[in-house]
């Protein structure tokens, strides 16, 4: 299995980064001979989309002047994909914007990600920062692009299905560091990285 994790955060060690990294680790040890990529799309060069509407005929003008191409050849070779986001002002960061823009092109041709697993990774700086609000958008990209999403599935009374985690503890003025643990969230990004398995196990079985 590989799977391919979009860090869409402007900040690479981010609250959303860490939670990623739990989720990829827990994979690994469940499931050793899976490979996981991040592509951090701060480190990539991307054109905002013009609306020029070319890809309505499978291309995309601007993938001859930036690093998309690339990244759209990591995510056709991937079995499933992770986005990680941060929550900026109620909505996703610029970058990750930019990046849902321009997949419009794999949309258009013959919907290159059709049936690939889809992950969301959220992180709010406000426990009702508006963490949901951005997972579900991820979520309805997802669709639209022909993906199958997926939760974890753990203890239905107190584990979430969805990994958000929140910078904000219980008390008003109580913050975490970007870096610390978050019991919820990590066990959320965990029970995410078993349902992978469990969905991988299930196709080898039907085969």
């Amino acid at each position: 299995m590989k799977v391919v994790g979009i860090i869409g955060s402007p900040r690479k060690n981010g609250a959303s980064a860490r939670l990623f990294n739990v989720f990829a680790s827990e994979l690994k040890i469940l499931a050793p001979g899976a490979e996981v990529e991040q592509i951090q799309l701060t480190d990539m060069k991307m054109l905002q989309c013009t609306g020029c509407d070319a890809c309505l005929k499978g291309d995309c003008p601007l993938d001859k002047d930036d690093d998309y191409p690339k990244i759209v050849n990591k995510l056709v070779a991937a079995d499933a994909i992770v986005v990680a986001s941060p929550v900026y002002f109620f909505n996703v960061p610029g970058i990750l914007k930019t990046f849902i823009d321009r997949s419009r092109r794999m949309k258009m041709n013959r919907n290159m990600l059709k049936n690939k697993w889809f992950g969301t990774i959220v992180a709010s700086g406000l426990r009702n920062g508006g963490a949901e609000s951005v997972t579900t958008l991820l979520l309805v990209w997802a669709l639209s692009q022909g993906m199958l999403p997926v939760s974890g599935l753990g203890n239905p009374v107190i584990e979430s299905g969805l990994p958000i985690t929140t910078l904000q503890k219980d008390k008003l003025k109580e913050f975490r560091k970007p870096g610390e643990e978050d019991e919820i969230a990590d066990k959320a990004a965990k029970r995410l990285a078993e349902r992978f398995v469990e969905l991988l196990a299930f196709v080898r079985k039907q085969a």
